[in-house]
């Protein structure tokens, strides 16, 4: 093995509280990034406390049994340093940087932020208004509406990608209280199963060691497991209109169950295969026919959303002035139909190649992007060794893989067509 192979420049330690913690020294500038998961999202709300992840998360930085909610911000920012926790649907994001002599601050930081934190009443009142100013400003937002009534249609509703109605979404939040948050940090935060990678200029011994200091005798909530149902295909398509008042363009959603995550064996494929048809408004098929040459919308994208953990939906979005609904959507799974037949071009092929190999090496420059996939590496178990290999996997697609994947995974006869604006 090359020592200059991720691998082989990777230190990994399983810490006895079940925190695994992945370590890459890299002495380029003295700074120090940091990212990692607990399973900790939104699959886990109550019935009837949707949020409730999201503001557990938001509330962490409000302040602690040692600090206030000012007192941490001054601490870090007077060194230029951010760590901070977020919500996704599984699990919960760790991300920080800071100069490698403040890396201390920002475990300490992040040591005192799970482990102490106080959910102060008034913080959480200012947190669930400003939540609930951005979701009525959704409740005004075609694409936003679009989306909603799409993953309904298509997801039951024990789904953890069907979304509840913005008005019900409004009334949960504001229910939550400083009871809710407490009963959900100490339910599902936790040292088991949870993943730190640090990337930069540090030792990782003595990484190894702040972290027992900080974080070894923690214990929290045992990570829970996560089981979710693949959602069958639809059987027929279906069009709905969600009627909006005074929209000059309408978005269009067209969408169907994925069946596609993270760990299936064509993944990548896949992955290639939405490239090529549209993740790029200015480069896709669907692009340069419905964008450049009919010219009916500014923006016309598909991609696989949230093909991670569990299977979300394959969704094609669009612009679209009323006049054009029909155009757009005829045009747009026509174009599905026609490379479900003829599958992908080689020269498409070697451009998406191309394309994915250079993003993947630019995202690997910088200490960040070297941890955020160590650690998403760590979280599918495909092991560090994965980041030397993807590469040459990507290179060593054929077209008869791409097209498999294209016939499996794209559906454009039994898509549901949702239309959010101002319809006739």
């Amino acid at each position: 093995m090359s020592n200059h192979t991720f691998a082989a420049r990777t230190r990994r330690f399983a810490l006895d509280n079940g925190i695994t913690l992945l370590v890459l020294e890299n002495r380029v500038n003295p700074t120090v990034s940091l990212a990692g998961y607990l399973r900790a999202g939104a699959f886990f709300n109550p019935q009837g406390k949707e949020g409730l992840a999201s503001v557990t998360t938001s509330m962490l930085n409000k302040g602690t049994a040692k600090r206030s909610k000012l007192e941490i911000a001054d601490a870090l920012e007077s060194t230029g340093a951010r760590v901070g926790v977020s919500s996704n649907t599984f699990t919960s994001s760790i991300n920080g940087q800071s100069l490698s002599k403040d890396l201390p601050l920002i475990i300490s930081t992040l040591a005192e932020e799970l482990r102490e934190p106080t959910f102060p009443a008034e913080e959480l009142e200012k947190l669930k208004q400003r939540i609930v100013a951005s979701i009525r400003e959704d409740l005004d937002d075609t694409r936003s509406r679009a989306y909603e009534r799409m993953s309904q249609l298509i997801f039951p509703q024990h789904s953890p990608f069907y979304r509840i109605s913005a008005e019900a979404l409004i009334q949960q939040v504001e229910q939550l209280t400083a009871d809710d948050i407490r009963g959900f940090h100490q339910q599902y935060f936790g040292a088991p199963g949870m993943i730190l990678t640090l990337v930069g200029d540090v030792d990782a011994d003595e990484v190894r060691a702040l972290i027992e200091r900080e974080l070894g005798s923690w214990q929290g909530a045992v990570a829970p497991q996560i089981d979710v149902a693949e959602t069958p295909l639809q059987a027929a398509p279906h069009r709905e209109i969600v009627a909006m008042k005074d929209k000059a363009n309408c978005d269009v959603i067209l969408a169907h169950a994925s069946r596609l995550r993270r760990l299936n064996p064509d993944y990548l494929a896949a992955m290639i295969a939405n490239r090529a048809l549209g993740q790029s408004t200015l480069s896709s098929r669907l692009g340069l026919k419905v964008r450049d040459e009919m010219g009916l919308t500014y923006g016309i994208n598909s991609s696989f959303s949230e093909s991670g953990i569990a299977d979300g939906p394959f969704t094609i979005s669009v612009t679209v002035a009323q006049q054009n609904i029909d155009l757009a959507i005829d045009t747009t799974l026509e174009l599905v139909r026609e490379y479900r037949t003829d599958g992908i071009r080689p020269d498409e092929l070697q451009d998406e190649q191309s394309s994915v190999t250079g993003s993947f090496k630019i995202g690997l420059a910088t200490n960040g992007g070297m941890a955020g996939q160590i650690a998403s590496a760590e979280l599918f178990g495909l092991g560090v060794g994965y980041l030397d290999e993807y590469p040459s996997l990507i290179r060593a697609l054929t077209k008869d893989e791409i097209d498999a994947a294209i016939r499996k995974y794209l559906h454009p006869d039994v898509m549901t067509a949702v239309i959010a604006g101002t319809v006739d």
